[in-house]
């Protein structure tokens, strides 16, 4: 159960990465292609996959807390992860019966979070929501809602389904 979250956290980030590293590779290629200066200039416009294949792995590395973060909460709790009617809120973001997952980051058990507060921020691509997540032993965890809706859902969905 927990290597579909991680599936999908790292196929959203490859996703991106091949986005981005094509963006680059394009002008760089076709430079190389009409102004051949060095013999490997072509091959310096693949630079950006390797790149971009890099910073797959680094975002890769929290996987290995978000597992952890899982493993802690069931053995404190004694529950089992489960998305059982889990909905899918924005990209990565799913709500089950019991659990928030942000998927690749975090999980929270519903009985783990203590509070949950919200603030609109204004930034370059427009609107969105800072979510803070604060749970029973003062750890606080960020997440990012573009919608309010999707943070009342959170906060509706703690207050009516608290074991």
């Amino acid at each position: 159960m927990i290597n579909k979250y991680i599936h999908i956290y790292n196929k959203r980030n490859c996703l991106l990465a091949l986005f981005c590293a094509t963006i680059a590779f394009l002008p760089l290629f076709i430079v190389s292609l009409i102004c051949d200066v060095i013999p490997e200039d072509t091959l310096v416009a693949f630079l950006p996959f390797v790149f971009a294949a890099a910073c797959v792995a680094i975002a890769s590395l929290y996987t290995i807390r978000f597992k952890k973060m899982i493993k802690k909460q069931e053995r404190q709790y004694g529950v089992q992860f489960n998305d059982n009617n889990a909905a899918h809120l924005e990209t990565t973001l799913y709500l089950s019966d019991d659990w928030l997952i942000w998927a690749g980051s975090c999980a929270i058990y519903k009985n783990h979070i203590e509070a949950i507060r919200s603030t609109l921020v204004h930034g370059r691509g427009g609107f969105s929501n800072k979510v803070t997540i604060k749970t029973v032993d003062n750890k606080k965890y960020i997440i990012w809602c573009l919608s309010s809706s999707n943070i009342n859902q959170i906060k509706k969905w703690k207050n009516n389904h608290t074991n």
